[in-house]
């Protein structure tokens, strides 16, 4: 009988776009995704746009300006934490916002072709990591969903800039803390409560908020009184998220139904 012809070998599996045989996939790649949420990028977009990534370190304290021997770009925070804001009246720096691990520190002194156009301060080192608008455009032309999320991010930013002078001209010390409070991640408690890990010190969520840094340990102490939060050091328990987003001036929240349709909860 004639012998049989061995079978042709089989293709290797597909692998995620960034990830060796059996490793995980490539830490920056996964700073992409998380950097342009919910956007599911092309394989091979989020490959182009990890390979023009360049790092460039921060030093603890003020943020003095753009590394002039870069190219015009968007900045990724890598590692650490930056607090932004704008210069105070006594020299200091009056903060707004806190960008961490995988959220942009700069988008827009690209697009201007200047500077920065920030103040901001490290209190830790900071890894940056510098995308090339020219890399970013050309990616965009070949991939409608990145072009989408670099216009959510750019969204959510001017969003985010016209909430917070609306919030200052509008809501008093107590509903700014409240909703600062309700914007910030949380984690099941020991009682599966929500529970927040403050990211900076209270003087920094002061400054933050526009307001002394008493007055911030008033309005937690005024929170908890009213049954809102319970404070153990830098954990803050939410005991009644109903009462937390009526101080806010939030609308509650809709709670979907057997139907499909929507009812406030």
């Amino acid at each position: 009988m004639p012998q049989a012809l061995p079978s042709a070998p089989r293709p290797p599996p597909s692998r995620p776009a960034g990830a060796a045989r059996g490793a995980a996939p490539c830490p920056r790649i996964q700073l992409l995704h998380a950097a342009f949420p919910p956007a599911r990028l092309q394989p091979a977009t989020a490959e182009r746009l990890a390979a023009a990534l360049q790092p460039h370190l921060l030093p603890q304290g003020l943020v003095r300006s753009a590394p002039p021997d870069f190219a015009p770009s968007w900045w990724l925070v890598a590692e650490g934490r930056i607090v932004v804001g704008r210069p105070g009246e006594d020299g200091g720096l009056v903060e707004n916002r806190i960008v961490e691990r995988g959220q942009w520190f700069d988008i827009a002194g690209a697009w201007l072709d200047s500077a920065w156009i920030e103040s901001a301060t490290c209190p830790v080192p900071v890894t940056l990591l510098a995308l090339p608008l020219e890399t970013l455009v050309a990616c965009c032309q070949a991939d409608a969903a990145l072009l989408h999320a670099v216009g959510r991010v750019m969204a959510e930013r001017v969003r985010e800039l016209t909430a917070g002078r609306h919030e200052l001209a509008t809501k008093d010390v107590l509903s700014r803390l409240a909703l600062w409070l309700l914007r910030q991640p949380s984690q099941p408690g020991p009682d599966r409560a929500p529970a927040i890990r403050l990211p900076v010190q209270k003087r920094s969520i002061a400054r933050q908020l526009v307001m002394a840094q008493a007055t911030l340990s008033r309005c937690f102490r005024r929170l908890a009184e009213l049954g809102c939060i319970e404070v153990a050091g830098y954990t803050v328990i939410v005991r009644d998220a109903a009462a937390l987003r009526s101080l806010a001036g939030e609308p509650p929240p809709l709670v979907a139904t057997a139907a499909g349709r929507t009812l406030s909860g």
